[in-house]
């Protein structure tokens, strides 16, 4: 039998409420790596997925979801002018994969040159795996494209995702990310450049829909997606970058 008189004064164990308080707190906590930043990146990741799956479900069960889609479409058809295909033709292309990719090896050459190989890695996972990813549920879910916008598509490929959206968001959130690691830029700046990225996403997934390539649906699967692929990426670089390169 122990003899709880012997144990020292003062190293009385925390009760489980006391010991949840701590554990909540250090989820939150800025200043530690598996604080708060992990716990953004399982929300945003748990929350994209989420999103995609009720998505994915709707578009598969060829109901509701899908008449909505098709009747948005006839509607935009409808209401589309020469001046606002001119515009969102524009749009489209600084959104497409092609731009993309160039963002992507322009940013991976600057992080080479300056010796960031621990980013350099997540910086490629993200943006050649979104590549991936979005073709390999283009051809698991084989959804057909709208008919109105054959004359801005290039090759064969299926609607869900669409992958100027998913690209966009991803392109774009790794950026974000990656200049606000090397950058420090001001509050305002940092605050004005989300702002900038996400019009500038919006208007992307917003282009496909008005040239006819893709239905709304496809749009908000792409950014799901693609928002749950970011958070992924965005907490393994934190991991690697605590580990190996201290920022």
């Amino acid at each position: 039998m122990i003899d709880s008189s012997n144990a020292p004064q003062g190293t009385e164990r925390p009760g489980p409420i006391a010991r949840f308080r701590r554990f909540t707190a250090a989820r939150f906590d800025p200043k530690t790596y598996l604080g708060l930043h992990l716990t953004v990146g399982l929300v945003v990741g748990a929350l994209g997925v989420w999103l995609f799956s009720a998505l994915l479900d709707a578009v598969l069960d060829n109901e509701t979801l899908v008449r909505w889609d098709v009747a948005s479409d006839a509607w935009i058809h409808s209401h589309v002018t020469q001046q606002g295909l001119a515009i969102f033709d524009w749009i489209t292309r600084a959104g497409s994969p092609l731009s993309m990719t160039v963002l992507g090896v322009v940013v991976g050459v600057l992080l080479l040159w300056q010796r960031r190989r621990t980013i350099l890695i997540p910086w490629i996972a993200a943006l050649a795996g979104g590549g991936i990813l979005d073709d390999v549920i283009k051809q698991l879910v084989h959804r057909t494209r709208p008919v109105y916008g054959a004359a801005y598509l290039t090759g064969h490929s299926y609607s869900f995702p669409s992958g100027h959206a998913m690209g966009s968001i991803i392109a774009l959130g790794m950026l974000l990310y990656v200049l606000g690691l090397y950058w420090h830029p001001s509050r305002l700046v940092r605050i004005s450049s989300i702002i900038v990225a996400c019009i500038f996403v919006v208007l992307v997934g917003v282009s496909r829909v008005y040239l006819g390539v893709h239905y709304p649906s496809d749009v908000m699967g792409g950014w799901a997606a693609g928002a749950a692929w970011v958070a992924v990426c965005v907490s393994g670089a934190s991991f690697a970058l605590h580990r190996y390169e201290p920022v």
